[in-house]
């Protein structure tokens, strides 16, 4: 399958999970792209984060990707049920801005707290965080490559890298 490689875009507060050979596309500011996978199997899932915790947010929402309390876990088990294997699952991470930098009010922090939280979580779930491209004040476009588990990131000044 030389080159067939299916282009999955997924938005905010959103998850997918597939199987070879897929790309899984995004874009994020302050919020975080989960990226976890199984390379022995080849299947892998993105979540979209949004916000850190539901508890902290007063509102009825049954988004479970959008929060990273709740996306963490489900993206372990939907990975699982699909076949892949919890000790070969890894997990790389992009975004986590700030979107607001000379704004000093707090609550623009958003993207350093979805970060912390998603970190928090992947080690209570006890899956490695093994790279990530975090931080700094710009959006970003993340693409996942399920078959090697690359994570392709390019930001707005034009810088890609590759996790």
């Amino acid at each position: 399958m030389c080159g067939l490689r299916e282009k999955i875009r997924i938005g905010m507060a959103e998850m997918i999970v597939v199987k070879n050979p897929a790309i899984i596309i995004t874009t994020v500011g302050s919020c975080v792209a989960l990226c976890m996978y199984d390379l022995e199997k080849k299947i892998g899932g993105m979540a979209h984060i949004v916000l850190p915790k539901k508890e902290d947010v007063d509102e009825d929402s049954d988004s479970v990707p959008k929060y990273a309390d709740t996306a963490v876990p489900a993206l372990l088990f939907r990975l699982i049920s699909k076949g892949a294997k919890r000790e070969n699952i890894k997990a790389k991470i992009a975004g986590g801005a700030n979107m607001f930098p000379n704004l000093e009010n707090p609550i623009l922090k958003i993207g350093e707290k979805n970060v912390k939280a998603v970190r928090e979580k992947l080690i209570e779930m006890g899956i490695p965080l093994i790279a990530e491209d975090t931080g700094g004040n710009h959006g970003r476009v993340v693409e996942f490559e399920v078959r090697t588990g690359m994570v392709k990131v390019n930001n707005i000044y034009g810088r890609k890298r590759v996790l």
